[in-house]
């Protein structure tokens, strides 16, 4: 005679405590750290991680309500609709389940785990002998499972083995986590993925506080190293919002992107206080800065801007150490103040000068005069012994005077007036040698040795090098009187 068999699903420990896990946490309160300590109610020591099996218990009797005895086999389904729905995961595996006066508990076990039982309500299917009993039973968290137990280990191969989402409006947060004494509230490790990803649709994806008084120990400490034991030292240094160590590579890495304002912003709220602080104590470079921004109309993009908003202050200070001795500054006026000196590629000084015609007709080189026909401006030199000579076109002068700050092409050419500069020079008035005054010559834009005695005003410059005939160029020393 075909029995009808009925059971009673008495407890689901196991899916319950995994359910109320990712449910208890989505539901945490409190949007901001409160002041004062956080006491956990109820807290217990755990003494080894939670058992990951499903037990099930249950009833069975035949179809006049007697319990049953024997062995049968029994297996069991997770769907996610009461009826119909999708098969989540299933215990097929012909389990030969022993029942002793109608009652039978079982561990499932299966394709179920912790990667099935996100938080969402599932509903269990049993079958018996191939027949399946009805309803399915919706699975419910036990009490034990309403918070995560201290001590409690979830552990799995997957990529994400625990999410915690907040899909509530306003300020709602997925997970906060507190610490008290010298504790951390969140360590985590990673193999070879990443420890801890965090993401929010509308506001800050990560939020850490250190309420430390002492000021010795970051809101935030991530480090890269081979063990703990190389990053421990280095998270109680200060008390900075974000601490970064690295034992081979960036202690921080900060990229901006396509339309970010930037990779680093800083700031200093504190009157002796620095917006960037950076040491570089094995011998390296404090800071290094790139940039491959073509020069616009105002040069507003080179690879260090610096913005002095005090007219007193200074742009950039030289020092031995912070607030030592100054060896060189540059003040808010644009004035450089060198202890040193300075030393420049050039060899002379120059003034920025407009050109009597077309500046191609111009070489450097060329000996030039005072022109006739308009205030700060050079022609080339036509005659000997000229009294209105004025120095010499700049081949790369060391400094140049009398430039205004424009992307635009300078107008005009560099007149070296003092210092060393290559020269065009002519032997009409005999062989030059080394250590002879120098005047303009007939020849174009050209010196020549000067006689004895040439007349005052006349004087270019001492001669630096030797011309035999011909014409030629060599470097002359000017020194106009």
């Amino acid at each position: 005679m075909k029995r009808q068999r009925q059971w009673i699903l008495v407890s689901v420990l196991a899916l319950g405590l995994l359910l109320a896990l990712a449910a208890g946490l989505a539901l945490a309160q409190g949007p901001e750290p409160p002041e004062g300590e956080v006491s956990v109610e109820g807290e217990v020591s755990a003494a080894a991680a939670v058992d990951s099996k499903t037990p099930v218990q249950g009833r069975l009797t035949d179809d006049s309500g007697n319990p049953l005895n024997g062995t049968y086999t029994i297996n069991f389904y997770l769907y996610d609709a009461l009826t119909g729905g999708n098969l989540v995961c299933d215990d097929d595996q012909n389990n030969d389940v022993p029942v002793s006066n109608g009652l039978f508990t079982w561990e499932i076990w299966g394709d179920c785990g912790s990667n099935d039982l996100t938080g969402l309500q599932l509903y269990l299917e049993i079958r018996v002998e191939g027949e399946t009993l009805s309803p399915r039973q919706p699975i419910y968290p036990v009490p034990y499972a309403f918070s995560l137990r201290p001590g409690a280990i979830i552990s799995g191969t997957s990529d994400g083995i625990l999410t915690v989402r907040s899909t509530g409006s306003g300020d709602s947060d997925a997970f906060v986590a507190y610490a008290g004494g010298t504790g951390e509230a969140v360590t985590a490790s990673a193999t070879e993925g990443v420890a801890v990803a965090a993401f929010s649709d509308d506001y800050l994806g990560l939020q850490a506080y250190s309420y430390d008084t002492a000021n010795d120990h970051p809101g935030i400490f991530g480090c890269s190293a081979d063990s703990s034991g190389t990053c421990d030292p280095y998270r109680d240094d200060n008390g900075a919002g974000v601490m970064g160590y690295s034992q081979y590579d960036y202690g921080g890495y900060f990229v901006g992107g396509t339309s970010a304002d930037g990779g680093v912003y800083a700031e200093a709220n504190y009157s002796l206080g620095m917006g960037v602080w950076a040491e570089n104590k094995g011998g390296g470079a404090a800071v290094y800065a790139e940039g491959d921004a073509a020069g616009g109309t105002s040069h507003i993009f080179p690879t260090l801007y610096l913005v002095q908003a005090d007219s007193a202050g200074d742009f950039v200070v030289g020092s031995g150490s912070i607030w030592g001795t100054r060896y060189w500054r540059v003040d808010r006026t644009g004035r450089g103040f060198f202890n040193g000196g300075t030393q420049a590629s050039g060899a002379d000084f120059a003034e920025q000068m407009a050109v009597e015609g077309e500046e191609v007709d111009y070489e450097p080189g060329d000996v030039l005069i005072i022109s006739g026909s308009a205030d700060r401006m050079v022609e080339l030199s036509v005659e000997p012994f000229a009294t209105a000579v004025i120095g010499v076109y700049s081949t790369e002068p060391g400094v140049l005077a009398g430039a205004p700050d424009t992307d635009d092409p300078l107008e005009g050419i560099p007149v070296a007036i003092t210092g060393i500069v290559p020269c065009k020079v002519s032997a009409e008035n005999g062989a030059i040698h080394r250590g002879d005054l120098l005047v303009t010559s007939s020849t174009s834009g050209h010196a020549m040795r000067a006689e004895d005695n040439p007349p005052q005003g006349t004087v270019l410059g001492k001669a630096l090098g030797e011309l035999a005939e011909g014409t030629g160029i060599i470097e002359i020393l000017v020194t106009l009187q």
